[in-house]
């Protein structure tokens, strides 16, 4: 049931795992037990959400949600209840408990968070709650010279679009990942169209970084396509017929 995707509220959210990789997280405004969420989330995303401390926190922030709690991946081991574990394998540090939590362990076998103070809660797996699921995806840097359209078309052909670099985070580890690079800038998908600076993927522009250049509300005409500048570490708008260096994000 493919329409069941409409009920989601997409957050482009993005968080390192290892070098280069990445969760982008979608929030499900439907109630169902923690066993449920899981087979929802693998069979339209990857898993149920995995997340840090300071992925719960702006998770919570989310003005779409207005129940106290919501699933994530987290939950107890089937072997330890000393062990609380992801639904996705990963191995991301669990250090967010509210105080007196986790408790009731013979029950409460499944992990919520608050959404009031982003801290973790074990609650029944029966309940029925939200929750988010999560995709994850990988930076690859692709070492030949294309122009912006030819950059796009390789990107969705072998990966899956052009990168999105909207987080702080996301930005210094396109840097790291571009050392390697035969060209002094990189392109990324960013693209000025109809009167504003969006990222092709269809993710959010809140953060930016872009030269001073970079600031102008309508660029030159040549210069409508966004790259990474990587000796200054800025975005600037360049001309789409350069040949450049491009990163790829890659869904894994």
């Amino acid at each position: 049931m493919k329409a069941a995707v409409a009920v989601v509220l997409f957050l482009s959210l993005f968080f390192r795992l290892s070098f280069s990789v990445y969760r982008k997280h979608f929030f499900v405004n439907r109630f169902m037990t923690w066993k449920d969420a899981q087979k929802y989330c693998r069979e339209y995303h990857d898993d149920l959400s995995t997340v840090t401390k300071e992925e719960a926190q702006l998770l919570s922030n989310n003005t779409g949600i207005i129940y106290e709690y919501f699933w994530i991946g987290l939950h107890m081991s089937p072997n330890n209840r000393e062990q609380w574990i992801w639904s996705g394998g990963e191995d991301e540090n669990i250090n967010n408990w509210d105080i007196g939590e986790p408790n009731l362990l013979e029950t409460e076998k499944c992990g919520v968070v608050r959404r009031f103070n982003s801290k973790l809660h074990n609650a029944l797996c029966s309940r029925t709650r939200p929750f988010y699921c999560m995709n994850v995806f990988e930076l690859i840097l692709v070492r030949q010279n294309k122009t912006w359209d030819e950059a796009l078309d390789y990107c969705r052909q072998n990966y899956t679009d052009l990168a999105s670099l909207r987080s702080q985070r996301i930005m210094a580890e396109a840097i790291n990942n571009t050392i390697t690079s035969q060209t002094a800038y990189v392109w990324t998908g960013l693209r000025f169209m109809a009167g504003h600076w969006f990222w092709v993927s269809g993710d959010d522009l809140q953060y930016k970084a872009w030269s001073v250049e970079g600031e102008l509300q309508c660029p030159a005409r040549n210069l409508r396509c966004g790259a990474l500048d990587r000796q200054n570490n800025v975005w600037r708008p360049n001309n789409c017929e350069d040949k450049l260096n491009f990163l790829c994000r890659k869904k894994l």
